[in-house]
């Protein structure tokens, strides 16, 4: 694994990890809301396996994650950071893609869907408009923060940052996404993993359900039993399940 780094269209710094493997298929993982590049783990995890199998992995902090520059965070610059990944791994030769997301970070995969992406496995996956209350617990200290100041701050306990700065826009962004829009600019198969526990993960997973015959010819939906939205008690299941699916969906080159 190497830490490398890379420009987004702000001039923003970006910290990744890529993970080198002898194809020109590459992987680029995003995670989700108030995450980092290692995904609690996950995508540590996950890399290494898809590396041991030949497949190139990128793992990154959107701004204001992790490693990478700060800025508050909204979803269209997490737009422009995804986008930004996918061109550095063009920098790398890299000539085949598939995404992998967690979270919001599904969203983000299917908002950048291009046509060269032959590919995506997301878990728990943002698909549709959600209340933002439903996503993380907003104190009402913070609401008034954002409301008189345009963001709020986040403590997070993460190695590289003690605090995330999020922009009254996100707020708005988790309110307003347009499934159908979304879904009908994406035509490369997805598998899509959900859990059955929690209140978070149970709605997540009815959201993608209204929005299933939206998603591309090929795709799949997998409900995990018992699985809440972190899914750290699946991580082999999840790593096993999106390993095959790559191999049926994503030949190496």
């Amino acid at each position: 694994m190497e830490r490398v780094t890379f420009k987004n269209e702000a001039g923003l710094s970006l910290v990744g990890h890529f993970y080198a493997a002898p194809s020109k298929s590459i992987v680029i993982m995003t995670h989700g809301f108030l995450s980092n590049k290692s995904s609690s783990g996950r995508f540590d995890s996950f890399a290494l396996k898809l590396q041991q199998n030949g497949y190139n992995v990128l793992t990154y902090d959107c701004g204001g994650y992790g490693e990478s520059d700060d800025t508050a965070i909204h979803f269209d610059k997490q737009v422009t950071d995804l986008q930004a990944a996918k061109q550095f791994s063009q920098s790398l030769g890299m000539e085949r893609f598939a995404y992998w997301g967690h979270s919001l970070g599904g969203r983000l995969s299917l908002a950048c869907y291009q046509d060269d992406i032959d590919t995506m496995v997301l878990t728990g996956p943002v698909t549709g408009a959600i209340f933002y209350q439903h996503v993380d617990y907003f104190s009402q200290e913070q609401i008034t923060q954002c409301e008189c100041n345009g963001s709020m701050i986040f403590y997070v306990d993460d190695p590289w940052r003690s605090e995330i700065v999020l922009d009254k826009q996100m707020l708005t962004d988790f309110d307003t996404m347009d499934q159908q829009a979304t879904l009908a600019g994406v035509h490369c198969p997805v598998l899509i993993i959900h859990g059955t526990k929690g209140a978070l993960e149970q709605e997540l997973a009815q959201i993608t359900k209204q929005g299933l015959n939206l998603f591309p010819e090929g795709s799949k939906l997998i409900e995990l039993d018992g699985a809440d939205h972190g899914f750290m008690e699946q991580l082999d299941e999840i790593e096993t399940l999106g390993l095959h699916w790559l191999h049926q969906q994503f030949a190496l080159q």
